[in-house]
């Protein structure tokens, strides 16, 4: 059998390389496909990270030879040589390259996959699962606080996603602008935020309380990097307005977008709610024409069960907001 490129060709026979020689693999002897070992992956993965069989054994608690033998094992399986062997170093080759990023689906996969039993089997222990892309943190620290003093129990995995397009459909719930577009999921209001604008204290506009958006279309704008949501909705105000914004500074964070403000580098759309305090030196105007404000839904997928944990927590985030009179509707 030739090479080509010194690749070599897959056919309906499989060979790995040692030391020269073409050794048939595990898969032409079965001829009934793979019967792959995820310990194996484990293995691979923790020597392609190291990429030292030594480090990775020690760090796998077990023998050099024996995580040697189970790397020749799973080479047998694929087919190929996945690593570039050069003296005590090891390095993956480009079938290792290509093959990690399925093997990490695949211990992810069944990682997932043992927690989705022990949650059956013990749902009090199972973390719930929250997605949120609230820009700012207060609600939810109060949220998941007030939670765990009647559920001293109770673990949070919390998933902040700026990303429009995307949703975690693994996740049990998900706070989020409304203007979201979900798929197989139900929906209830929970919350309307006025926007303000914050300007710094010493700027000319400071010298108001109120304002329409188009008295700022001259200012350099401080935003959001990360959320395409919060920075859909409030150039959406500015188009309204009838001018483009100008914006000088993303940030990453609420805090440094405040922190910019106070500094006089710009003026900014601010969450006057769930952003909490601002640092000296802001001055919050309110906006009119137009008015500009952000609502928010709670949103579950329609097939997935409640654990008894999680569904308590639904009616927590419910009654929370109802409190703060944002009566919740029924879900559509």
């Amino acid at each position: 059998m030739q090479a080509h490129g010194g690749r070599l060709p897959f056919s309906g026979w499989r060979f790995v390389r040692r030391g020269g020689k073409m050794k048939e693999s595990a898969f032409n002897r079965r001829r009934g496909g793979l019967c792959m070992d995820i310990l194996r992956l484990r293995y691979f993965r923790a020597v392609a990270q190291t990429e030292n069989i030594s480090q990775a054994a020690e760090k796998l608690l077990i023998s050099q030879p024996a995580l040697s033998k189970a790397i020749s094992l799973l080479e047998d399986e694929v087919g190929v040589a996945l690593f570039q062997r050069s003296g005590r170093r090891i390095a993956l080759n480009e079938y290792g390259h290509a093959f990690l990023k399925y093997a990490e689906l695949a211990i992810d996969a069944v990682d997932r996959g043992v927690s989705a039993v022990r949650e059956i089997e013990n749902p009090s222990t199972a973390p719930i699962r929250l997605q949120t892309n609230i820009t700012g943190e207060l609600y939810l620290i109060e949220l998941i606080r007030s939670f765990r003093h009647a559920h001293p129990g109770a673990t949070f995995e919390v998933i902040k996603n700026y990303t429009k397009s995307k949703f975690l459909y693994d996740c049990d719930l998900y706070i989020h602008a409304v203007n979201i577009p979900l798929n197989k999921c139900a929906s209830v209001p929970l919350f309307t935020e006025e926007l303000v604008l914050g300007v710094p204290a010493g700027h000319p506009l400071a010298a108001y309380d109120h304002i329409p958006l188009r008295m700022a279309q001259n200012e350099e704008f401080i935003g959001l990097i990360r959320s395409t949501s919060w920075t859909e909705e409030t150039n959406g105000f500015c188009f309204q307005a009838g001018f483009k914004p100008n914006v000088v500074y993303t940030c990453d964070g609420t805090e440094m977008v405040a922190k910019l403000i106070a500094a006089g580098e710009g003026v900014g759309f601010l969450a006057a709610q769930s952003w909490g305090a601002f640092p000296e030196g802001v001055k919050l105007l309110h906006l009119d024409d137009p008015p500009c404000s952000r609502s928010y839904n709670l949103s579950w997928q329609i097939d997935k069960p409640f654990t008894p944990l999680v569904e308590q927590f639904r009616e927590h985030i419910l009654a929370y907001f109802k409190a703060r009179e944002a009566p919740p509707r029924q879900p559509r």
